[in-house]
């Protein structure tokens, strides 16, 4: 990966061993140099870090990352509480330059009242207790968010099933984590989630104990800067499972959608993931910060596309890791943000480098369409496995697969997995629409001028079974 690679590249510089006929140029000064893109003859013991240097916490990252290529594993606190390139080479111990350290100007990264303090002991349950508990956990999410809130979920159809990504979604409620995990459908079923570990982990023993036993909620220390956060995160995208994370950082106490920390581009590029976008809506006025209850119940989902990791090379290509991270993050938020306008954007569409306003389209009718099949699903009604695969036109959207298993349905764009169905469907969008919405049955004459193709009719009719498709929309049963 070119990211990957630049990044070694800097690491390598901060290998380099210093000019013995320059005192001042330290292995940290090259690094730091390196780093910002600074001349290393502009590098001075008393420069600050913030100030003259112009560190932020993610080129702090890039900064520790290098050093400890050289120096072996260092505290990310430690670094964060350097004020001057005088400070960090005495972390290091690589110079005995006095500490210039300006009184008034504390560090922006300082870390205040940490606590050290033993955790609560968690007792160590059997693996079956753990699985039976998620499972059961898992089942009464899906009846509170799919019976009981009874929200409008559409977007499945983006949902890459084939590998992991990270989701990345807006945050106003505690109702979000669970809802984002009902809305991939069994996507999500073992989803990740990142969770503050001074809320879920560090308060009462049960609470600790209930979470890492009974949930996939995994960890994230707050207070221990990006680095140790990128390593927590790092984890699970290396185990290969998808992640939930969501880059305000916390919960939006007005609704609005907030910058997205450049944590989830660094990660995404990094590690070669994409990153499947989510919007949340209604869930901060059914349950806003402080509520201990729902109020309402209209919540919606909208899954867009995938923002993989080559159109995020495209995008930010000839840019440092860190810029490439804070763009990969900005552009993340605008795909979340055209998903609230009822909009997709469209990546392949953007310009490297164009920070005008992101202009995206609206859901095409098809991915509407199955989003509405989805809902109408009746897995009483399924007897045995079934998958259909329906051509609907022919444009770069027409193909799609549903399968339907009385554990739950799962609907996607392509082919199926194997390249066979037990049911083959060819039509045209709007006769398909009227099958979906208006309990249309096609008749005779149809499938004898050729406007339905199928290779099997009862098949058909056992698909209309499944989605309830014998009453019109609106109808009540």
């Amino acid at each position: 990966r070119n990211e990957v690679k630049a990044l070694l590249e800097r690491i390598m510089t901060a290998q380099a061993k210093p000019d013995a006929h320059a005192p001042t140029q330290s292995p940290v000064r090259v690094a730091i140099a390196s780093v910002k893109g600074k001349r290393l003859e502009d590098i001075h013991a008393t420069s600050t870090m913030v100030g003259d240097l112009g560190f932020d916490s993610l080129s702090l990252t890039e900064l520790l990352v290098a050093l400890e290529a050289r120096y072996g594993t260092l505290e990310p606190t430690a670094l964060q509480e350097c004020i001057t390139v005088a400070d960090v080479e005495r972390l290091v111990d690589v110079a005995a330059v006095p500490s210039v350290r300006p009184p008034a100007a504390p560090s922006r990264y300082q870390i205040q009242g940490q606590s050290h303090a033993a955790k609560p002991e968690v007792p160590e349950l059997p693996d079956f207790v753990k699985d039976s508990g998620k499972k059961l956990i898992g089942k009464v999410q899906d009846f509170f968010y799919g019976d009981m809130m009874k929200p409008k979920v559409s977007g499945r159809a983006y949902i890459p099933h084939n590998r992991n990504t990270i989701v990345v979604a807006n945050h106003a409620s505690h109702l979000d984590m669970g809802f984002v995990r009902h809305a991939l459908g069994p996507y999500g079923e073992d989803v990740v989630s990142l969770a503050a570990q001074d809320y879920f982990f560090e308060r009462e023993s049960w609470k600790r104990t209930f979470f890492e036993n009974f949930t996939n909620l995994k960890a994230i220390d707050r207070k221990a800067g990006l680095r140790a956060s990128e390593r927590q995160a790092a984890s699970v995208i290396e185990s290969g499972q998808t992640m939930l994370i969501f880059p305000e950082g916390t919960r939006s106490v007005d609704g609005d959608i907030h910058e997205f920390k450049p944590l989830v581009g660094h990660l995404a590029l990094y590690y070669g993931v994409d990153i499947l976008p989510v919007y949340l809506g209604g869930t901060r006025e059914a349950m806003p910060k402080g509520a201990r209850l729902p109020k309402q119940r209209d919540l919606v989902a909208r899954i867009g596309p995938a923002f993989t990791v080559a159109e995020m090379k495209r995008l930010t290509a000839g840019m440092k890791l860190a810029d490439a991270s804070r763009e990969v993050a900005r552009l993340a938020r605008e795909a979340v943000l055209a998903l609230r306008r009822g909009e997709v954007l469209e990546f392949e569409s953007l310009t490297p480098g164009n920070k005008e306003p992101v202009k995206a389209k609206t859901e095409h009718p098809l991915v509407t369409l199955f989003g509405d099949l989805q809902r109408k699903f009746h897995p009483a009604s399924v007897k045995s496995p079934l998958s259909f695969y329906f051509t609907l036109g022919g444009d770069d959207m027409a193909k799609w697969t549903v399968t339907v298993k009385p554990e739950g349905c799962e609907i996607k764009r392509g082919k199926p997995d194997g390249g066979t169905a037990d049911c083959v469907l060819k039509t045209t969008p709007d006769i398909f629409t009227k099958i979906v919405r208006e309990a249309y049955t096609p008749s005779p004459a149809e499938f004898i001028s050729g406007a339905i193709k199928s290779n099997d009719v009862s098949l058909l009719m056992e698909f209309q079974r499944v989605f309830q498709l014998d009453r019109p929309e609106g109808s009540v049963s």
